[in-house]
């Protein structure tokens, strides 16, 4: 396929493969499942890994189907899930076939301390807390205690057949636990690097930045900025998306922008959920 964006022809071609695409298997506060498929579209020749270094559900990731990723986030309990669901999907399943949606069991899971349970039993926790918890908030405060309330939804926390296409999709990423910044150093000229950091607030309270106790502040939109101008320099592709503000548009001035129309579904007003998101690239 091809197309002309910015007064220039970009040519990309890639291979679609047949059959049910893989969805994400969490619901993530910025997470990019209903625009996955035009950021890939907007994906450059890359013929490295794919790098995302801000995971969250990994919409793109499972959008793109990489021959060669790698995945990581700051948020320990998020890489752990991803990473269970690679090693050992069954054994997941059944562990969350056996918690029930219910308020109490939900708040027993919610104070519990991660660090004592097994792998799997984190996994099981993020996927259950994440599916009963309300709007899929993931959400800790600085002592890094998730403290998000009870959802009362009535829905399944998993589709069998997709966690084991994610199991399978995953099985060619390296899925870790990292700064950003050290993952950035790793890329090469050939890949593709997909950043989708916490946004500049758009509005007052309009970021969301509580995944982990750390956050993430000013000073880190700005060495992530850096960042970007030293990736490009040493000729790596790169996307990021963020908020449509004055900000934005000044931090990256001299890259390439695409306004894309998208949702914030965690907002309760429904006439604050729709938005405009940048498209920022290097190519």
């Amino acid at each position: 396929m091809c197309w002309l964006w910015c007064g220039r022809e970009l040519t990309y071609r890639r291979v679609i493969r047949v059959g049910e695409k893989t969805k994400p298997f969490l619901k993530w506060a910025g997470g990019k499942t209903r625009s996955a498929a035009e950021l890939v579209r907007l994906a450059p020749p890359f013929t490295g890994a794919y790098i995302e270094p801000f995971m969250g559900s990994a919409a793109v990731f499972f959008e793109l189907a990489p021959e060669r990723a790698i995945l990581s986030d700051a948020n320990e309990e998020l890489v752990i899930c991803f990473q269970e669901v690679a090693r050992d999907p069954h054994a997941l399943m059944g562990l969350l076939d056996a918690m029930p949606n219910a308020r109490d069991f939900y708040l027993d899971v919610r104070a519990q301390d991660p660090t004592r349970l097994t792998l799997t039993e984190r996994a099981a926790r993020v996927i259950y807390l994440n599916k009963t918890g309300f709007r899929g908030l993931w959400r800790v405060n600085a002592r890094g205690r998730f403290n998000v309330p009870y959802g009362e939804y009535d829905r399944p926390y998993y589709n069998r057949d997709n966690v084991l296409r994610a199991s399978k999709a995953l099985a060619v990423a390296e899925v870790r636990c990292a700064d950003f910044a050290a993952v950035l150093g790793e890329a090469r000229a050939s890949d593709w690097v997909y950043l989708d950091p916490p946004y500049v607030p758009d509005r007052v309270w309009g970021d969301f930045k509580r995944y982990t106790p750390e956050q993430f502040y000013d000073e880190d939109h700005d060495r992530l900025a850096l960042l970007i101008r030293t990736l490009d320099e040493r000729g790596i592709y790169v996307m990021l998306t963020n908020s449509d503000t004055p900000t934005v548009t000044k931090v990256f001035r001299g890259f390439r922008r695409r306004r894309l129309a998208t949702r914030r579904d965690i907002h309760l007003k429904a006439a604050e959920r729709e938005s405009i998101d940048l498209v920022i690239t290097n190519y």
